[in-house]
């Protein structure tokens, strides 16, 4: 039957660690030392402001404003140039992000430099992790490739999730209670235990989520937890991060025709017996060793295993797909900082295999086919900046290859395809510090990434003799390639601080879906030749008084495709616009302190019409659309009451779609929607 990580281990070193006899108060000493330690663990993934490329860093506080246990691509939107939407129309169930138009398994994601994309499909599902943003001390998104990092290939951007600080942290909890539209609540419980005897610290954290969905039985029945726990040297940390989540959702990833949601917004074409039952576990050992005063060695082990199934309606039957996965793996990295010299360097190699069997109800004992993907990967990259007067240059350089092999079911009578591919990645660029205020910087990258598992495949789930000659030898989609060119400038002058870029990304090969999706709601995808993503993004944050702060954010996009043959009707098409990116995306916010423990903010998204094709068809798009939520808090001692009202016009508009056989199918964004959030403090 099927074969899922078991949630009990975490629940026993829960209970063990909280039975520990710790001290009735921290030590107070806080050598910096160890926080800096602890701080590494990002470092040579990140940019710490002398690489020259367009990123954005969200602190803690910012991600919490607001927070009410959304999933991570949700809190995303303020960057420029992203847009998330999730199947429900709600706060979870999967969400999805788009990066400069480019779908979520074209973004590198990682948790302290390890990486999160699923090797086989490249896509990573917050959805199974319920609450993961509430455990994250910092995310940095870079747009573009960006700079070197481990798994799967930065080709729109990464994303770098932090995990929390613990030696920099005060002692005491927090309880979170949460409740609203569409009958959700959420409970988390986390606690801190601050430095121990200048030596240890742990937090952790317990979640329960429930909700029915904005559309309909598209609801979701989770929980989660998270545990991290650190010992502290002289020039040593050692620190062990875990998280799991079980989510239990009604399935929606079918989406509703245009028409029929115009008249319910809350219509959802799958049937009620479609449901989708998911875990996942995580677990790392990171190992930082001070080198001296200026360098530090950073060695992690880490394990990530999920499994489940989802079901599927093929009238008269109804299908259940089963996925299992385990993936180990270790990296590496050496970070050195010396007056006008930084150098980073990084290794990592990882062995993954996953299972997929399919079952027919109510036959659920028997398995129509079983097989297996296997995906290992080795990676090495190192780059340097140097300072020279008011500029300081840049280079990176990543060697990756990585394999795919698969077993097939024995039954299948075919034998299992292979596929190699080694990749060389370089990166250049420079920052030019014209003042303190004033600093240019300009870039150029190449990145090359290999197909998915559906890609390969067709989008099938199963290779035998009826499929394999149509598929094997998986050479029927080649890897992409991107040349990312960017060049921007930031200025700051008291409290305003404006930063804008420009970048051409000209692609070769680009794997594009063509608009048909698979049996399992998958995109089918080839690849198209010549295309390119060519744009202007801005931010601009001024804070004029400590009560009141102002951010805004533009994103202006040129996506083409030169041209292409479509893979179902043979037609040629040039020059025509990629589907799912807005040629423009805006976001505001104003938050304001009242006085007597109230703030209020408010935040408005736009962003204009894209297609839902790549075939220029003007009439398979989605309608641009304007929203804006507002929220109220009172603060009183160690208790907070946030009151968010989202989408507060009530405009029905749409975050994601496609289109087939001339129809519309989209996925709405909620209608008008009310969030309470309690917190309180000991």
């Amino acid at each position: 039957m099927l074969r899922e990580p078991a949630m009990q281990p975490l629940t026993l070193v829960f209970a063990a660690l909280a039975a520990l006899p710790l001290p009735q108060r921290p030590d107070s000493t806080r050598p910096s030392r160890t926080d800096t330690l602890e701080r590494v663990t990002v470092r040579a993934v990140r940019a710490e402001g002398v690489a020259p490329l367009s990123e954005r860093t969200i602190a803690r506080d910012e991600l919490q404003r607001g927070y009410a246990g959304q999933e991570a691509p949700l809190l995303l939107t303020r960057v420029p140039g992203i847009t998330a939407y999730s199947e429900s129309g709600s706060f979870t169930g999967y969400s999805y992000l788009r990066m400069r138009g480019l779908d979520q398994n074209r973004v590198n994601l990682t948790f302290d430099g390890i990486p999160l994309n699923d090797p086989e499909d490249q896509a990573f599902y917050f959805s199974n992790v319920p609450d993961f943003a509430n455990s994250v001390q910092s995310v940095q998104v870079q747009r573009g490739v960006g700079t070197s990092t481990f798994g799967t290939a930065a080709y729109a951007g990464s994303v770098n999730f932090q995990s929390l600080d613990l030696a920099s942290a005060e002692r005491g909890g927090e309880l979170q209670l949460s409740g609203g539209s569409f009958d959700t609540r959420r409970a988390a419980l986390q606690w801190r235990s601050g430095l121990v005897a200048g030596r240890w610290a742990m937090a952790a954290r317990v979640t329960s989520h429930q909700t029915d969905g904005f559309r309909r039985h598209s609801g979701n029945n989770a929980s989660s937890g998270f545990l991290s726990a650190a010992w502290y040297g002289r020039t040593d940390v050692v620190k062990f991060t875990a998280f799991a989540g079980l989510s239990k959702l009604r399935s929606s990833y079918y989406a509703a025709d245009e028409a029929t949601v115009r008249d319910d917004p809350r219509a959802n074409p799958m049937a009620t017996e479609e449901r989708d039952r998911f875990s996942q576990v995580f677990w790392n050992v990171q190992h930082m060793r001070a080198v001296g005063e200026h360098a530090v060695w950073t060695t992690t082990i880490y394990r990530q295993g999920a499994g489940g199934w989802f079901d599927v309606r093929v009238d008269p039957e109804l299908w259940r797909f089963n996925l299992s996965y385990n993936w180990y793996g270790a990296l590496s990295t050496f970070s050195y900082r010396r007056d006008a010299v930084s150098f980073d360097a990084g290794a990592h190699v990882m062995q993954y295999h996953r299972d997929h069997f399919m079952e027919i109800w109510p036959h659920l004992d028997e398995r129509a086919y079983d097989n297996t993907g296997h995906k290992n990967e080795q990676a090495a990259f190192a780059k340097i900046a140097v300072a020279a007067g008011r500029a300081t240059w840049f280079g990176d350089v990543q060697l990756r290859s990585a394999a795919f092999r698969y077993t097939p079911d024995r039954n299948a009578g075919v034998k299992g395809p292979s596929r190699d591919w080694g990749f060389l990645n370089p990166r250049l660029g420079v920052t030019w510090r014209q003042s303190d205020a004033l600093s240019f910087f300009a870039s150029v990258g190449a990145v090359r990434r290999e197909p998915t598992r559906d890609d390969m495949f067709s989008g099938a789930d199963n290779l035998d003799a009826s499929n394999a000659a149509s598929i094997v030898p998986l050479d029927r989609v080649r890897p992409e390639q991107v040349v990312d060119y960017e060049a921007g400038a930031t200025w700051t002058r008291g409290a305003l601080r404006a930063s804008a870029n420009v970048f051409a990304m000209e692609f070769r090969e680009e794997i594009a879906p063509v608009g048909a999706l698979s049996l399992t709601g998958s995109p089918l995808r080839v690849n198209v030749g010549a295309s390119h993503r060519r744009g202007l993004e801005g931010e601009l944050r001024w804070q004029p008084s400590s009560a009141l702060s102002l951010d805004a954010t533009l994103a202006l996009t040129d996506a083409r495709i030169r041209r292409f043959t479509d893979a179902e009707s043979g037609v040629e098409y040039r020059d025509v616009r990629s589907r799912l990116t807005p040629g423009a995306v805006a976001t505001q916010a104003v938050a304001w302190r009242m006085g007597g423990g109230f703030s209020l903010t408010a935040e408005a998204r736009e962003a204009s019409t894209a297609m839902l094709t790549n075939t220029g068809n003007r009439q398979a798009s989605l309608p641009g659309y304007v929203l804006a939520d507002a929220g109220a808090t009172w603060t009183h001692g160690a208790t907070a009451v946030t009151l968010r009202v989202n989408n507060v016009g009530d405009r029905l508009a749409f975050g994601g779609g496609y289109a087939s056989g001339g129809t519309n199918y989209v996925f709405p964004f909620a209608t008008r929607h009310v969030m309470v959030n309690v917190r309180r403090s000991f």
